[in-house]
Parts: structure tokens; sequence; C-alpha cells
């Protein structure tokens, strides 16, 4: 197998799809992507998710790119066979949580994230 391309930066959600990784066994390759020097704006990343945000993961064995943390998760557990659901009730609970995390708990951390370490300026509370 082709080890699958990882783009990504050391940020909570670019840690999701690398844990992942680790914990269904696939290879894969790691590229950096500089996002506070704003790599992710470049065309060559563009093309592979024009949202320019990380993580990515291209899969050349499957000719697939695919980007949104959540939805590589569940592309690795199917590529994989493992982590999976057995019965729909377990997929939608799987589901239910995934995107609970990505819209909610992920944007609040990403905010905080924000306004602790790059904000300009520092709020005192």
């Amino acid at each position: 197998m082709t080890p699958i391309e990882l783009y990504t930066c050391q940020t909570p959600n670019g840690h999701k799809a690398s844990i992942m990784l680790e914990e269904v066994g696939l290879p894969y390759s790691v590229r950096l992507v500089d996002i506070e020097r704003g790599h992710q704006t470049k065309p060559d990343f563009l093309a592979l998710n024009p949202n320019n945000k990380i993580p990515v993961i291209v899969d050349r064995d499957a000719g697939r790119t695919v980007f949104e943390s959540g939805a590589i998760l569940h592309y690795l557990a199917r590529r994989s066979g493992k982590l999976q659901p057995v019965g729909a009730q377990e997929a939608d609970d799987t589901l239910t949580w995934t995107l609970f995390q990505a819209a909610h708990v992920g944007p609040t951390l990403g905010q905080l994230w924000n306004y602790k370490i790059f904000a300009p300026e520092k709020s005192l509370t």
C-alpha cells in the first residue's frame, strides 16, 4: 500500500487525522503545512482543499483526496476496516458525536486557541 499523504499542522484538528492513522495502522507520510506563514493559501494546497484548511489526506491507491477532520476519520475507518460501527444505531451514534465535535467542541476550542495564541491583543479574562 502506498502511504497516505497527510497534510497537517500541529493543531488539535491536525492531530485528529494522525491519531486515527496511527489507531487504524495505515501507512502514511506527513506533509507539514505552515499555517502561520499562510501555506494553506498557496495554489498547490488549494488544489487539495479549496477551503484552505488542514488536515487533508491524499490516498493515491484509492484515487481519493479527503478534507475536513470528521470526513477523514470516517474515510479512514472505512478504508482500514477498523473502528467502524457495527449496526445502524451505532453508525448514527458515531456520526452524531463526530458532527457534535466538529460543529461545536472543535470550533470553540479553535476560537480559544486563536484568542490565547494568535490575537494581537490578549484578553484579560
